[in-house]
Formats: C-alpha cells, sequence, structure tokens
C-alpha cells in the first residue's frame, strides 16, 4: 500500500525572514509613490481654436477655389506647421512677463482639427490661468502673422482659451491608491521568491546527505552468514 509523504513542516525562521524583506520592499515602494504623487507639480490643458478662411474680397469663383483648396487640408496644414513655431510661445511669454522656470514647464503643441481648417492650440501648465493665457496669446500671435503669410486666405480666431481649463494625468488621490496596492503585490510577490529560495538553499545539503549515505549503505556488502 501506498505510504502518502508528509509535507514538510514550515520554517518559521525562514517564514519570519521573507516576510521581513517582503514588508521592506514594500515600504520603500510605498514610501517613493506616495513622495512622487505629493511632490509632483499639477498639469492643466487650455485649448484655443483659429480657423483659417478664404481671403475677404474674392469673387464667388475665386473664394470657391478656395475652399477646394482648403478642403485638401495642405494649406491648414501648413499654417499648423507654421503656428507651432517656438519664437509664438517665446512672444506669448515674453507678453505675460512669464519666469524662466515657469517657461520651462509650459508645453504647447499644434495640430489640425481633423477634415477641417481648423487650427487647435494647446497648452500644458501647472497653473490653469497661465495655460489659458498663454494659449490664448500663443493663438492671437500665429492667427496675426499667418493671415499676412498668403494674402488669398486669412485665419480668425474662433474659441478663446478662457475657462477651457481642464486638469490631467492622475490625481494624487488615484497615484496613491496605485501606490498602495503595487506595494503590496510586490511585497507578496518577494516574500513568496525568498522564503522558497531560502527552503531550496537549506533543504539542498540536507538531502544531499541523506542521499549519500543511503547510497553508501547501499553499495556495502552483506555481512557474512556464518
Amino acid at each position: 500500500m501506498t505510504e502518502l509523504t508528509p509535507r514538510p513542516p514550515i520554517d518559521r525562521r525562514t517564514a519570519r525572514l521573507s516576510i521581513v524583506v517582503g514588508a521592506v520592499v514594500a515600504l520603500l515602494i510605498l514610501v517613493a509613490g506616495i513622495a512622487f504623487a505629493l511632490v509632483r507639480p499639477p498639469a492643466y490643458t487650455a485649448e484655443a481654436m483659429a480657423v483659417v478662411l478664404p481671403g475677404k474680397g474674392l469673387d464667388e469663383a475665386t473664394a470657391a477655389g478656395q475652399w477646394e483648396t482648403l478642403s485638401r487640408g495642405q494649406i491648414p496644414a501648413t499654417f499648423a506647421e507654421v503656428a507651432a513655431d517656438p519664437r509664438f510661445q517665446a512672444a506669448a511669454a515674453d507678453q505675460l512677463k512669464l519666469t524662466a522656470d515657469q517657461r520651462r514647464q509650459i508645453q504647447v503643441e499644434t495640430s489640425v482639427v481633423p477634415n477641417t481648417s481648423v487650427i487647435l492650440i494647446r497648452v500644458t501648465a501647472p497653473d490653469p490661468a497661465v495655460a489659458e493665457q498663454m494659449a490664448d496669446a500663443t493663438t492671437a500671435l500665429a492667427s496675426q502673422y499667418l493671415s499676412g503669410l498668403l494674402p488669398s486666405f486669412r485665419t480668425e480666431i474662433v474659441q478663446s482659451a478662457e475657462g477651457t481649463a481642464q486638469s490631467t494625468g492622475l490625481s494624487p488621490a488615484l497615484l496613491i491608491v496605485g501606490t498602495v496596492v503595487l506595494a503590496l503585490v510586490a511585497g507578496l510577490a518577494v516574500q513568496q521568491a525568498i522564503y522558497h529560495l531560502l527552503l531550496v538553499l537549506r533543504r539542498g545539503p540536507a538531502s544531499g546527505g541523506s542521499t549519500e549515505a543511503t547510497a553508501t549503505s547501499t553499495d556495502v556488502p552483506p555481512a557474512a552468514v556464518p
């Protein structure tokens, strides 16, 4: 009859050591995550829009041709690339009298709304008021320059950035919750890995010695029977 092999007893010393290591790892992750969530500056994004239109004073036939050209998307895309010139951003920052530190924290993105001739200027900054003012100033400067770029086309601002600033990214509360979950999972994983590794290392030599002893006793010839 086959006998069931008894489960090895829990090594309490190994279990305590693995729990301590797992707890330290979890604590380090938790402290680092909370510090990052509290120190990380907030981010707000504001948007302003300008539309590219046929120039004023055109006859109907010429205006229709300009609308056809705009529908192809080449002119709006070109205007958007010009509006992305850092010179407009620098001039807008100068108008707002922003500090060097504020300028480094500002990000400006310029794009074309798909299937339209609308240019979207999006500004991200730690302060919502700065984001809105920067978007409006950049759009105004770029629109003024683009209106004189090609006489047959003009740009007009169709949406101000005032009141459009919204918080972007994860809030500190969500970051802390995510950090807690990550710390628990990582701590448990490390604890289990350390526990099983220590068991293998501690039982390895003992198992080897037992096997060697068994092999030695098997190789000894039986005593001669008188």
